[in-house]
């Protein structure tokens, strides 16, 4: 049941604007529309641009109810954006395969997001909630020029509405659904004068839970979540060739997240695969027991943890000056700020608390001196980054297009994870020296005290329509420069060891002995550049069939390791990655632009690739996962979009991704063997979406009734797998899924004030078909094998007004 002050506040929202969806828009005569984007820093018919780009325009967005960044990931064959295990709004986010490996201040992901321009150097509070998005662009292969460093993958780009000059308009935005969601989008824009105007918007959601509970009596509530989103926009247009855009926005979201299920219990980690022995404890026969492939309704953890907590702000401010109608300049000045804070359960069972992996509560008594006094101790992060760019764009006549610019960041931040309970298992105790039926607890410490970056980059492209070929041939060549500097202070006590034996409170145990572990502080510096060159030919066979060839490259640059196990390993760091991708494409428009067919096959070589590999520690005598260049990989894909205006009422897309992954060389960092034939990486080999939209007849309705339905099916996945090891590979791939969704929106219901307002209501149902599906494989020292679930059968309504 919905909370009633959810429903009184939608009921006084009714009362006093009315609601309504934006009204579906079909071309003259059933024809497609024009689809904008600006992935190549200017404005330009996405049928022109040899990028193989999925767009979703404001109408689209509010149709699939995408309001954060993970939300558009169903959408997009070969766009992955996974939450960390722990919190969903730190994301990985990945574009044909390539997958960042860790969330850390000193490290980079290889994909670039930017919200109006700015970059974001962070997946930490990355999945901004935003009132008022007008488009979304997913470029995908190596974006080294336009984007830069760390667009290996490629980059999104998300744009808000911006606010109109002489003319007022309000928009309310309601929706109440299953498990307590209830979400308010409100926007305002104000003209202040003739060439002034203001658009304030504001977005507040919440949500009970995500379909499981936490069994345990006054345990944290798994899945609430409340996030908040404000966002102050102001146009100023001093001249007519002149626009002056500036921005502020601040997301703030509370939640306790839902843990990862034990799939199977941590037989191979902790117990050397004999389980069966140590079982003779109740506890671990407790512990395989509470691990099941079936999806669970409710999971046991008793201990106490605050909520997780992650805010982000930024100001933006863009100049646009039109020197003439072949010149334009633009100024793109950036200060974000993320501050976040995220407890993790990396695992949770059935009526099980004894074997844990967490960052919960937990005292060691009489050891009661030491750091690990019964705090949770969640891991923070706090970065703020300054950018500026400057764009020259320009025209030298019909058949010459430039655009050059120059760009520098710098950002600076801090990270802490813990002391925290890395792994807790009954029985072990006595197998590392402690007295029979002692147990077993693992500690972490680590951290970057500080770390700085600097990037400082020059870039060019320029179109040629040479006088051959009936001038149908585009010559794009492009190159960026880029250096980079990255510094670092780190610290790493992890896995400091406890034999215990258990008290008869929860959380509480006595201390029989600790070894300590580790190095207390490291600094790194490197500095590294890189050129990265684009060279793309287009063949304009009609005014509606392009062919292009490209050749992109592209880079991630070096970092530094936070789980680093020793000094020397974290102040040597690790190198850029390098990626080279060949792609050809189709780009056509067909019966007169009723049939939109977009196609792209590529291969993208990397080299000196970075993963996070177990390395052997000689100080614990344990394994540490730390980023290293491992070698070579090579991916190979084919993608498919199609959308059809079948007839004036009715509309067809299907979106498609083919793909395939091989090592050609992986070096044993220990051995320095080449170990390629036994390591495997498994991507979607299939990935593809379908949507049918379908405008009824006119039925006596008062509005305009619309129906939308789709489908989405995702192949299996993984982390790199090591397949001498002791794990399945089954442990690291996430199965293939597929979801339905749907939607029926009655719209542009004219209402008061003088019939000038839109209301519209929309009935929405996810995952009609109530599968159940993993999102994310865990493998660690409290589960062989766990994962989250995906979002279960969900019904909502949207009211909406629009004025």
């Amino acid at each position: 049941m919905f909370k009633k002050n959810r429903i009184h506040m939608a009921v006084s929202g009714l009362l006093m604007t009315g609601m309504a969806v934006a009204p579906t828009i079909h071309a003259a005569e059933g024809q497609l529309e024009e689809v904008i984007v600006t992935a190549q820093k200017r404005a330009e018919n996405l049928q022109e641009v040899p990028i193989s780009v999925q767009a979703f325009n404001a109408k689209a967005l509010e149709q699939k109810s995408i309001v954060t960044l993970s939300d558009v990931g169903a959408y997009v064959p070969g766009l992955s954006i996974q939450p960390y295990p722990g919190s969903s709004e730190v994301l990985y986010p990945s574009i044909r395969g390539v997958v960042p490996n860790m969330v850390s201040v000193a490290a980079s992901m290889p994909m670039a997001v930017h919200i109006n321009g700015i970059y974001l150097s962070q997946t930490a509070g990355m999945n901004l909630a935003a009132a008022d998005l007008e488009r979304m662009e997913i470029l995908k292969g190596p974006q080294g020029v336009m984007s830069g460093r760390n667009a290996t993958g490629g980059a999104l780009n998300l744009y808000t509405v911006k606010p109109e000059l002489g003319q007022f308009s309000f928009k309310q935005q309601i929706t109440v659904a299953e498990r307590g969601q209830f979400l308010s989008k409100t926007m305002v824009n104000v003209p202040l004068t003739g060439t002034l105007a203001a658009k304030v918007s504001y977005l507040h959601s919440d949500r009970d839970n995500e379909g499981i509970r936490n069994s345990a009596p006054g345990g944290i509530k798994f899945g609430e979540k409340t996030a908040d989103a404000w966002r102050l926009d102001l146009r100023w247009k001093p001249a007519n060739n002149v626009t002056v855009d500036y921005g502020f926005d601040t997301n703030t979201t509370e939640s306790y997240e839902t843990p990862a299920q034990c799939l199977e219990p941590p037989n191979i980690m902790m117990y050397g695969g004999f389980m069966s022995f140590f079982a003779a404890d109740p506890r671990v026969a407790a512990a395989i027991a509470g691990c099941t492939h079936e999806k669970l309704t409710s999971l046991y953890y008793p201990y106490a943890m605050p909520k997780n907590r992650n805010k982000a702000e930024g100001h933006t401010l863009n100049v646009e000056w039109e020197i003439n109608p072949s010149l334009t300049f633009r100024s793109i000045t950036g200060y974000r700020k993320v501050d976040t804070s995220n407890g993790y359960i990396y695992t949770a069972y059935r009526g099980v608390a004894d074997i844990r992996s967490d960052s919960g509560a937990f005292t060691i008594l009489p050891l009661g001196s030491t750091p690990f006094n019964g705090q949770s101790s969640p891991i923070t992060l706090f970065n703020e980054s300054w950018s500026q760019e400057f764009q020259l764009i320009g025209d030298a006549g019909p058949n010459f297009k430039y655009t050059t610019g120059i760009y520098y960041a710098e950002d600076k931040g801090h990270q802490n994870s813990g002391p925290n309970l890395v792994m807790y298992m009954p029985s072990l105790g006595s197998s590392a020296g402690g007295p029979l039926g002692s147990d077993l607890a693992m500690m972490e410490k680590r951290g970057i005290s500080s770390a700085k970056n600097s990037s400082v980059a020059l870039f060019g492209q320029i179109s040629w329509r040479p006088d051959v070929l009936s001038r149908k041939l585009e010559i794009v060549p492009g190159i960026r420069y880029t250096r980079d500097t990255r510094e670092a202070t780190g610290f790493n006590q992890s896995f400091s060891g406890f034999v215990v034996t258990p008290t008869a409170t929860p959380g509480v145990v006595n201390g029989v002995f600790s070894w300590p572990a580790g190095y207390a502080g490291a600094y790194g510096k490197n500095t590294f550049s890189k050129t990265t060159p684009q060279l793309s030919l287009n063949y304009h066979w009609t005014d509606d069939v392009m062919f292009y060839g490209k050749v992109a490259k592209g880079y991630t640059s070096g970092g530094f390791d936070l789980a680093s196990g020793s000094a020397a390993s974290f102040t040597k760091g690790y190198d850029p990655e390098t990626i080279t991708s060949t792609e050809f494409g189709m780009k056509g428009e067909f019966l007169n632009r009723r049939l939109r067919t977009n196609l792209a096959l590529f291969q993208s070589k990397y080299e000196n690739e970075q993963k996070s590999v177990a390395t052997p520690n000689p100080a614990t005598g344990g394994t540490d996962w730390i980023i290293q260049n491992v070698g070579r990989s090579v991916y190979n894909g084919v993608e498919l979009d199609l959308t059809a205006a079948l007839t004036d009422a009715l509309r067809l897309s299907l979106n498609s991704a083919w793909m395939d992954h091989k090592y050609t060389r992986f070096t044993d960092l220990v051995t320095g063997l080449d170990v390629a034939a036994t390591r495997k990486l498994v991507v979607p080999k299939k990935a593809y979406s379908a949507s049918v939209d379908y405008r009824f007849p006119a039925l006596g309705l008062p509005g305009k009734l619309d129906g939308n339905l789709s489908y989405s099916y995702r192949g299996a996945q993984s982390t790199p797998i090591d397949l001498t090891g002791a794990w399945p590979a089954s442990s690291f791939i996430v199965p293939p899924y597929s979801v339905w969704n749907g939607r029926l929106a009655l719209s542009r219901i004219k209402v008061p004030p003088a019939g000038n307002g839109d209301l519209s209501v929309a009935l929405w149902g996810k995952n009609l078909t109530d599968k159940k599906y993993t999102i994310y494989d865990v493998v660690n020292y409290s589960t062989d094998h766990g994962s989250p679930w995906g979002e279960p059968r969900t019904y909502g309504i949207d009211v909406i007004y629009n004025y």
